[in-house]
């Protein structure tokens, strides 16, 4: 609890010092998305990751493991523009590749680039705040997604500065900054917990910058050594009391969907109604409030939006009342408020953006390649939909619902209309023979993690896309704690946590979508 106070007393400063956004402002335009392009194709030609301008020339400081010296890439800005850089230099250890894994590119194209200023990783200091903006693989956005932490580690055993700004695969690469907007450090790797993130002291860069103007890779540290300097501008850190008189809003529903028993919060608004994340809400829902079992009734469902409206048949706190939404900004501290543990503070990363239906996708378990001739299914995975309907490999798809299906690309858009649990009919030909089946779809099966980004305590929530108009912060949520209420500094009520999305995301419902719902 005392490093959540710190945490806020220390946020609240570099707002209140600077301005609210203003290092969010400064640094944001020079940070950029960034992958491997062959000029000649117009093609990408690797995964995406992280960089930040340097200079107003295009120099770029990035992760080595991200890198090829020599090799092209496709280098976006936030605002749009888009040119190319070349890798330069970059140090790898040869007994470990992953140390000191720093790496210059730069722009090739002459022009005078949004950049940020470059800070000093030797004036750190313990729990000081930091901000990270870049790009998650996993939003798969053209903008970066701003994050808040503190220094946990000046240096551990590898050599890496380690913060509490939580990244996943994507952010590699990408910036980390002081409350001044000054580069400080460039993420690197993460552990399981999301606490644990491991940053390039931007130190390197200074020390080693005219060795990595050239482009090779150095397997050890290079002689060529310039003069890292001294920071000078060293900020105090006042303390600030925290928040407080927000709404009871937070209640916690139980029920079974199909025989398993659920729990979820609830953001109670006046009148006695709940609203909660529909996909976690079975028809006979019931309240926890003060030792006792309220029951609850369903309003109304909302599928796309993931949401429902509970009438409670019993006495609650007056909760919110719903007033006119205030202004979203990135960069702007929000609180989640929870049952049994503290709450929980997070800042906005993103403005509004839609999430395309992925990992909601309803699943009938039969895949079909892409090649020309008769759509034959190619794979009828063990104990799906389509293996309990008793559909074989070399089966001829014709239709799905009368819509006929003549190429693998139309298979995969049609199932895309589809939610697990919605119910289709295929037409399909096996050995001359035309048949029908229903299938009940599933969701998709949850894939054993292998990377640590997918492997943080509680994971993601089943249903987390297929969402518009919804925007991402960085709360650090179990996905049975989504569907209570978010507030911002001021106790203005911003809407209610949706879903965990990733190791870095979760989404918010926001305000005046939810109070639609409240009014039909």
């Amino acid at each position: 609890m005392k490093i959540l106070k710190l945490l806020l007393i220390t946020l609240i400063f570099c707002v209140d010092v600077y301005g609210q956004n203003a290092a969010i402002e400064k640094a944001y335009p020079a940070t950029v998305r960034v992958w491997a392009y062959d000029t000649t194709t117009r093609q990408q030609m690797g995964a995406q990751f992280s960089a930040v301008v340097v200079t107003p020339q295009g120099d770029i400081f990035t992760a080595a493991h991200t890198t090829v010296p020599g090799t092209t890439y496709k280098v976006m800005f936030p605002d749009g523009t888009a040119t190319i850089a070349l890798a330069l230099g970059k140090i790898e250890m040869a007994d470990d590749p992953m140390v000191p894994d720093v790496s210059m590119m730069k722009i090739i194209t002459p022009g005078n680039w949004p950049y940020a200023e470059i800070g000093y990783s030797s004036s750190l200091k313990l729990h000081q705040p930091c901000i990270s903006i870049a790009y998650p693989e996993s939003l798969n956005q053209p903008l970066p997604c701003v994050r808040f932490g503190r220094i946990t580690s000046l240096r551990d055993d590898r050599g890496f500065l380690q913060s509490t700004c939580i990244m996943e695969p994507g952010d590699s690469g990408g910036p980390l900054f002081d409350c001044l907007g000054r580069v400080i450090g460039i993420h690197s790797a993460i552990g399981i917990p999301e606490s644990e993130n491991h940053e390039i002291p931007v130190d390197l860069f200074r020390k080693y910058r005219t060795a990595l103007g050239t482009a090779k890779k150095y397997n050890a540290l290079p002689d060529n050594i310039d003069t890292i300097g001294h920071d000078p501008l060293v900020a105090p850190m006042p303390q600030y009391t925290l928040p407080d008189g927000l709404p009871a809003a937070c209640q916690l529903i139980t029920s079974k969907i199909k025989d398993k028993e659920e729990k979820i919060y609830g953001t109670v608004f006046t009148h006695g109604y709940i609203v909660s994340k529909s996909s976690m809400v079975g028809n006979e829902p019931e309240i926890h409030f003060n030792g006792k079992v309220i029951k609850a009734v369903v309003v109304s469902r909302n599928r796309d939006k993931d949401l429902v409206l509970l009438k409670v048949l019993g006495k609650l706190p007056e909760g919110i009342t719903p007033s006119k939404p205030v202004l979203l900004q990135r960069g702007q501290f929000l609180i989640s408020t929870n049952m049994d543990t503290a709450n929980t503070i997070s800042i906005v990363g993103s403005l509004l953006l839609d999430l395309p239906k992925i990992s909601s996708t309803g699943f009938p378990g039969a895949s079909i390649a892409y090649k020309d001739g008769p759509l034959l299914l190619t794979f009828v995975r063990r104990n799906s939909p389509a293996a309990e309907n008793n559909l074989k490999e070399g089966d001829e798809l014709i239709s799905i619902n009368g819509v006929t299906i003549d190429k693998a690309e139309k298979y995969y858009a049609e199932l895309q209309k589809y939610w697990p649990d919605d119910t289709i009919t295929v037409q399909l030909k096996r050995q001359g023979t035309l048949y029908t089946k229903q299938i009940v779809l599933a969701w998709k099966p949850v894939i054993a993690a292998t990377h640590p980004a997918e492997m943080f305590p509680g994971g993601k929530s089943m249903r987390r896309d297929g969402f518009t108009g919804v925007f991402v912060h960085d709360a650090v949520l179990t996905p049975n704690r989504c569907g209570g209420p978010v507030f911002d500094m001021a106790g203005n009520f911003r809407g209610i946590n949706i879903a965990r999305y990733s190791r870095t995301a979760t989404i918010v419902m926001p305000a005046d979508i939810v109070y639609e719902f409240l009014k039909k």
